[in-house]
């Protein structure tokens, strides 16, 4: 067990940019406003989508106050999502 496992963090921390905890054996993280996360902390870090469009996905974000929030962004034809005007393709996403 790591040591962040024995110290709560408060809603409102996991609500600031750069914040990141443990949630069972994912390692999570608010990437400016948006939830990403890793398996066992290892690997790449994920954008969890939850839903997808015509053109756009809804993916998981987290507010000041640290619960997780859906946001849509845009999707293109070669699967790359587009977040902060940065886009990720495959590798950087998980359904």
């Amino acid at each position: 067990m790591q040591q962040l496992d024995l110290i709560p963090m408060a809603p409102t921390e996991k609500g600031t940019p750069g914040a990141s905890w443990w949630a069972g054996a994912w390692e999570c993280r608010n990437h400016d406003g948006y939830f990403q996360t890793r398996e066992q902390g290892r690997g790449p870090w994920k954008f969890v989508i939850y839903g997808f469009g015509d053109d756009d996905v809804s993916v998981y974000g987290v507010n000041p106050f640290g619960e997780l929030i859906r946001q849509r962004v845009p999707i293109d034809q070669q699967d790359r999502i587009t977040i902060l005007g940065r886009k990720y393709g495959r590798d950087n996403w998980q359904h």
